[in-house]
């Protein structure tokens, strides 16, 4: 028997996790329909991803940058706190990329099982082509 969970029953930190990993899945969902190769494309799927993973690291920079400097008066003193910015971040970037990581390593064959077929559908050679 499944228990039902009542709204009462989630903690606040509870709601802002799953707030946190359905933004982060948007994201991620957003990333992937960028990925898409529309047929016919002779762009490789490894290509596209790198351009797809350098956009995202850029806006994330951006959009960081922009939330950092909500939080000062005026251009110096955010220069003042970049170290101290830069190094959060960058901190909390590294432990998420080592936890994701690990979490692919372990989970490898799981979460690219269907790799191989992707890129067979994606290079397949147009019916009409005549070799």
């Amino acid at each position: 028997m499944v228990q039902k969970i009542e709204a009462t029953d989630v903690t606040d930190e509870e709601a802002l996790n799953a707030a946190f990993f359905e933004r982060a899945d948007e994201f991620i969902k957003q990333a992937n329909d960028f990925c898409r190769i529309e047929k016919g494309s002779s762009v490789k799927p490894t290509e596209i991803r790198g351009q797809v993973s350098a956009a995202m690291l850029f806006g994330t920079a951006r959009f960081n940058t922009w939330v950092a400097a909500n939080n000062f008066k005026d251009g110096n003193e955010m220069r003042d706190a970049k170290v101290q910015v830069m190094s959060y971040v960058m901190q909390q970037f590294q432990m998420m990329l080592e936890d994701n990581y690990d979490e692919y390593c372990e989970q490898f064959e799981n979460y690219l099982r269907f790799r191989h077929n992707e890129e067979f559908h994606a290079n397949k050679h147009d019916a009409s082509h005549k070799h």
